[in-house]
């Protein structure tokens, strides 16, 4: 028998694959690091979600912060190239957490 999953998660599973091609792609920031998308926690409702990641060798908390805010400014880009790539009714809003 298969797994049970919500829909949540399978959203949340192909949101991870699709931001990890993405960010370094697509957001041409010189001040991003290399980061590593971990996870991604949506809402039931699909309204929000909540994205995970970390820095390659870097735990400097000024770099860290620098690069929250750099992902937070992209995140309505990076949301309206998820809405072209997934076909989703609604994207939900992107919040980034290191």
């Amino acid at each position: 028998m298969a797994k049970q999953y919500s829909r949540a998660q399978r959203v949340g599973d192909q949101i991870q694959r699709e931001l990890a091609t993405m960010i370094p792609r697509e957001v041409k920031d010189p001040r991003l690091g290399f980061i590593t998308v971990t996870g991604v926690d949506v809402t039931r409702d699909m309204g929000h979600a909540k994205i995970f990641f970390t820095l390659m060798n870097d735990d400097d908390p000024d770099n860290i912060e620098l690069n929250l805010t750099v992902l937070n400014d992209a995140a309505g880009y990076l949301r309206m190239l998820l809405g072209k790539a997934m076909k989703l009714r609604s994207v939900p809003l992107l919040h980034f957490r290191f």
